[in-house]
Order: C-alpha cells, then structure tokens, then sequence
C-alpha cells in the first residue's frame, strides 16, 4: 500500500471541476479500496538454484522503480496492447488519457475520469473518479469496476519509448501511445443530449423535456434544438478543444425545465470548451465546470 506526499501530488485545479463529475445514484463508482501489501522478499536467494535468485523471484513492480514523471504524461494517450492476470471482455481494451491534471480511463462502457496523484512510481486518482452513465452489457460495466478500483488504489507505472506499463496486485497491463480522438469526426454527426453537467455534477434531462440535439454539417454549420427552440451556431475543432460561434435561437420565451435545459445549452454553445472528452459515440463537454454531454451518431 502507498502513501502519498503533499509534494508529489497532481491535483485538480478549480477550473477543471467539469471533469470531476459525480455518478447518479445507483451508478457511483467504487471509493478507495484498501491496498493490499505486496509478499516480502527475504533476498536471501541461493546463487546455484535460478528458482530462488533475486531476479527470477522478484517481479519488476518490488524492484525499486524509477519515479513516474507526470509533466511527462500529459497530452499522451495509450491503448492496452496486451493484458496478464485478468480477462478482458473479448474486443475490448483499456485506454488511457492524460490532460493536465486529469487522468481518463476507458474499457469498453462508460469513461471514467477525475484528477490523479504520482507518489514515486505510483499513479492513481487522487480520489474516487467519476463517470458517464451509459448503461452497457453487464461484463463491460463490470470491466468498468474493475479498471476503477485497480487505479483507485494505484498501479506501478512505468513509461518508456512511447510505451506505459501498469502493475498491481498480479496484473501487467503493456500499453502503447495512442493518437487521442479524431474531434473531426464529430463534423457531419448528429449530437443528442443526454445530460447537463453542473458544479462537479451530472444530471441526466427532466423526464418532461424534450432532448435538445444539434445537427453539425461537415464543414462545422449546425442546426440546433435547445429543447424548446430551434436556431443555428457554427461548431469548428480547435485543437483538442471544440469552438462554437454565432449561435442564434428563435423569438420566444422558455419557462420551467425546458427554460433552464435552454440556458444550459446556449451557455455552451457560446465560445471555446475547457475540456472536451470523446469515446466512442459519447462526448463530453465542458465550460466553466458546467456543459453537456451527448451520444453522437
């Protein structure tokens, strides 16, 4: 079990707080587990029997391990290349993103997300993560768990030649650097809300409120439905963030929950994202720790 130093910590700063979204109840993630301690080795090996030299018995995770340099780590993705000690669901991998001070994770369902810690060679969230709630066959939501709870209580890490390599509690994981997601493939999809994210929240849309959606044409032209009215605004990828421009709406007015699903939507539509996170066909957006996030078809 590691314990972390004040120093070595890689912590949030406020204006990350969209990332650090809480699960609805029923669907919150595991909070930090106990870690167990690793077998001792007595080193007391004899030369003549290769079974009990120090380097057959000791794995690389109890060889003291170079510290992880999280500045390292950022802007970097990787994909899990192979997997010793647990079975993956068949098609499914784990992926990784580091920015800033988030650490994003993906394997096969929901994308987990929230700010993480270095301590040495250890790499973990610094508190329990948080997640979308798109519901999955039982095997992925369970794969789900388990990759949270194995960096909730932290793995070994190692990176080198564009490669990282996690180990805990007898599980290797070998991933390779991986490109981050095309944000241009967003351009010609149709993006449906599913939820609103609000002061480290997210809150799925009032049962009585229609799904606000924006049609985004290939060269960034967008019709939008905010719920209760229709309009236009322009989407364009700005990097690894996505920009939004010259929104307009209908004349009229918006009371009650489509009102305030309305605000939600134009408060986003209305200059560059902070923070962009897209797996699949869920995309993750937020400004200011408020945003939305969609399934994108």
């Amino acid at each position: 079990m590691h314990t972390t130093t004040e120093s070595r910590r890689h912590r949030s700063p406020a204006d990350r707080v969209g990332w650090t979204v809480r699960l609805a109840a029923g669907l919150l993630l595991a909070g930090l587990l106990t870690a167990c301690g690793g077998d001792s080795d007595d080193g007391e090996g004899a030369t003549s029997s290769p079974s009990t030299s120090p380097t057959s018995s000791t794995s690389s995770a109890e060889v003291a391990a170079a510290d992880l340099d999280a500045a390292a780590l950022d802007a970097t993705s990787y994909a899990s290349t192979s997997v010793e000690g647990h079975d993956l669901v068949p098609g499914s991998s784990v992926e990784v993103t580091f920015d800033g001070d988030t650490m994003s994770a993906y394997a096969g369902c929901n994308t987990l997300f929230g700010p993480f810690e270095v301590d040495g060679s250890m790499l973990a969230w610094s508190g329990p993560p948080a997640a979308t709630m798109m519901m999955c066959e039982p095997e992925l939501m369970d794969q789900d768990q388990w990759l949270s709870d194995l960096l909730t209580t932290g793995v070994t890490a190692t990176q080198a030649d564009g490669a990282l390599t996690w180990e805990a509690d007898g599980v290797v994981i070998e991933l390779a650097s991986a490109p981050s997601e095309d944000l241009d493939s967003l351009l010609g999809a149709t993006w449906t809300v599913l939820g609103t994210v609000s002061d480290g929240a997210v809150s799925r849309l009032p049962v009585d409120t229609r799904r606000p959606r924006l049609d985004v044409a290939a060269d960034g032209l967008s019709r939008v439905f905010t719920g209760c009215r229709s309009g236009r605004t322009t989407v364009r990828v700005d990097g690894a963030s996505l920009a939004f421009a010259n929104t307009s709406v209908q004349q009229g007015r918006c009371t009650g929950a489509a009102g305030k699903t309305e605000r939600e939507v134009l408060a986003l539509l209305d200059g560059t994202a902070d923070n962009v996170e897209l797996h699949d066909s869920l995309l993750v957006v937020t400004k200011g720790g408020r945003g939305l996030f969609f399934q994108v078809r």
